[in-house]
């Protein structure tokens, strides 16, 4: 039978009524489904787009957005980075703009530069750490690890010297330090990090490019942004200072030579200066005039067997000797000794221009190496758009699995928790209902009340009780009052049967309660009858076990069921508990499976009281290994991860849904 009858749909009124209700829904839907569909796109977000509010993440569709995340991604979430190897003023991620055009030609020979050992060993590796998110290559290093040591994170920290609790904090070491490459790692350390850096491609290195250096981080700061004052000061006429250049050599122009000196003297990379080759002697005679007393102290510090001062060696580039590195900067830093002629800037400008100069022949031009790194980077993010747009999409979800995969056993825990806690109150309060159900006690409805109160007081008031309970939990008493109702109820239903079941069950509980409060504490002492139920599962079951709620509906479930069942089969012979398992609970599956759910969800998502009552980080369950994560990652990794918690609440609901659903349907079709 249709909805409206073809004499409805025939008046425009009850179309327009019928439009009217289809609008509404549907825009509750739209209320619904678009705060789900923001957290799902902020899930895949970083600092680039943080900012930006769409329902859909910009990236997939948008080649500047997608590039503005790699540039965030490559250069490690530092700007300074990014201004340093560009060159240019880079204000933000989500300002970053295409690069300006660059001769193809020089384009494509500086991609095939710096893929030879010369470039690489003068850039640091990208993609490898970053705004609390963790990158491709901070993955790479951490993979790399732990099949290099299969898994024992003892041994990795034995080896490399590094004090990780987990492999989760296991991150590759920073590459430089200032104006120094990081040479302050265990030998250990070294192996590993050459290891991974022989498996990262050159398109994720990054260029530590002196010229930006120099301008972002000398220049601009000396004489602040307004390049107009700097060309008064040193009378000259820049349009911006990305047209201020580093000079192989001193310049002529006095202010910009003082400013050439204090700048390689004190700032720049030491890999990207060299020496003339005629300081030689120089280097030597301070040497032995500054920096030690004899010769035999020299090579002791050095481990060397030097005769005389002229067997020192001597290098032109401290790469050549990093081990003389606190001499090699103490000379070039003394302009008594080292003057400002016999030094030269030979960094990756320097060394790109040679490789040019083997193709072409001298007179060659080359861009500024900023200004080739911006472009090479462009052209690298476009050549690989969808490895990329797939990268961004996933980063944070793999980020929080491998945390909570490499973190203990939060996994495994939470999966025995759910099933211990979905068991126990698909066994506790159904007996609790059946009895109320089945048996008319005179005080069913006070005891319904008093399940129903449990319900006013928040879980946040029975924290402190619940945890002094647990920690002090009674069991040998209450065993012992256990037993000692039954006895006493077993010898009074003997030697006093004609009292009436009441009257023995008062007394026998009755002693119960003196015998497991009293008694058992009195002699035995509260050191002897209490236990610890803290990092246990019993601490994390007992407390949710019985449900008041969950109690008041399933008597009223089972209050509804037929009696005349229950007749037919006490004639066929059935016990009580055949009665229970059997019709009760066969056909009381659509409200189990509501107590079923409830069970889960309120295991799953436990998180305040199971971290209080399992200090040990070993028992923990995902929800407080999560919360750890939030505590210590970028707020799209928080989203990431409240998007991966619902799926199993999902999929259990699912499930639950279709028998609550094929309950309340087929008996009523039928």
């Amino acid at each position: 039978m249709p909805i409206i009858s073809a004499i409805g749909r025939r008046s425009w009124k009850v179309r327009a009524t019928y439009a009217a209700l289809y609008a509404v829904l549907s825009l509750g839907a739209i209320t619904m489904v678009y705060p789900f569909l923001l957290m799902l796109t902020g899930s895949m977000k970083s600092e680039a787009d943080i900012n930006r509010i769409t329902p859909y993440p910009e990236f997939w569709f948008s080649d500047r957005v997608l590039f503005q995340k790699y540039a965030e991604s490559k250069h490690n979430a530092a700007l300074d980075i990014c201004r340093i190897e560009w060159n240019q003023p880079v204000t933000g991620w989500r300002f970053v703009e295409t690069p300006p055009p660059v001769d193809p030609q020089a384009l494509e020979e500086f991609l095939a530069w710096r893929k030879t050992p010369e470039a690489r060993t003068m850039c640091i590796i990208g993609h490898k750490t970053g705004a609390l998110l963790l990158p491709c290559n901070a993955r790479l290093y951490r993979e790399t690890q732990i099949a290099r040591f299969k898994g024992d994170l003892t041994q990795y920290c034995r080896e490399t010297g590094e004090l990780a609790e987990n492999w989760n904090s296991v991150f590759p070491p920073a590459s430089r330090l200032g104006r120094y490459r990081n040479v302050a790692i265990s030998p250990g350390l070294q192996r590993a990090v050459q290891e991974f850096a022989q498996r990262v491609p050159a398109t994720d290195d990054i260029v530590w490019n002196p010229e930006g250096c120099f301008v972002r981080e000398f220049l601009i700061p000396k004489y602040t942004s307004n390049v107009a004052e700097y060309n008064r000061i040193h009378g000259t006429a820049y349009a911006c200072y990305e047209d201020v250049r580093l000079p192989r050599r001193a310049p002529d122009n006095p202010a910009e030579r003082r400013d050439w000196e204090n700048f390689v003297r004190i700032n720049l990379p030491l890999d990207s200066l060299r020496l003339d080759a005629d300081q030689a002697e120089a280097y030597r005679a301070f040497l032995a005039a500054h920096r030690y007393p004899n010769l035999e102290v020299y090579n002791t510090i050095h481990g060397t067997h030097c005769a005389t001062w002229r067997d020192v060696p001597f290098v032109r580039r401290i790469n050549e000797a990093p081990d003389l590195r606190v001499d090699w900067e103490a000379f070039i830093k003394n302009a008594a000794v080292c003057p400002v002629s016999a030094l030269e800037v030979y960094g990756p400008q320097e060394m790109f221009e040679a490789f040019r100069v083997t193709r072409h022949g001298e007179g060659t031009p080359t861009p500024p190496i900023g200004a080739l790194c911006a472009a090479a980077d462009y052209h690298d993010c476009m050549s690989r758009k969808s490895a990329l747009r797939w990268e961004f999409t996933t980063r944070n979800y793999r980020h929080v699995l491998s945390y909570i995969a490499l973190h203990g056993n939060g996994i495994f825990n939470t999966i025995l928790f759910c099933l211990l806690a979905v068991g126990t109150a698909l066994v506790v309060n159904p007996l609790a209902a059946y009895a109320l159900s089945r048996f008319k006690l005179p005080g069913t409805y006070k005891i319904l009340l008093f399940f129903m109160a449990t319900m006013a007081f928040p879980n946040e008031v029975n924290m402190i009780p619940g945890f002094i309970l647990l920690k002090r939990f009674p069991l040998w008493p209450i065993l012992g009052g256990v037993a000692a109702t039954l006895v006493v109820f077993l010898l009074l239903q003997r030697l006093a049967s004609q009292w009436s079941e009441r009257r023995r069950g008062i007394i026998s509980g009755i002693v119960g309660i003196l015998v497991g409060a009293g008694a058992m504490p009195l002699f035995l002492g509260t050191s002897l009858t209490t236990v610890s139920l803290l990092n246990t599962f019993a601490a994390l079951i007992l407390p949710g076990a019985a449900n008041g709620f969950s109690i008041f509906l399933l008597k009223g479930f089972f209050d509804s069921l037929p009696r005349e069942l229950y007749e037919a089969a006490e004639i066929d012979g059935a016990g009580e508990w055949c009665k229970f398992w059997t019709l009760t609970m066969c056909l009381s599956k659509p409200i189990l499976a509501v107590i079923a759910l409830g069970a889960f969800t309120a295991a799953y998502t436990a998180f305040m009281m199971a971290l209080v009552i399992i200090p040990d980080p070993r028992m923990w369950t995902i929800m407080v290994w999560i919360y750890q994560l939030q505590t210590q990652s970028h707020g799209a990794v928080v989203y990431a991860s409240l998007v991966l918690a619902a799926i199993p609440t999902l999929l259990i609901f699912a499930v639950c849904q279709n028998i609550i659903i094929r309950g309340i349907v087929v008996p009523t079709e039928k």
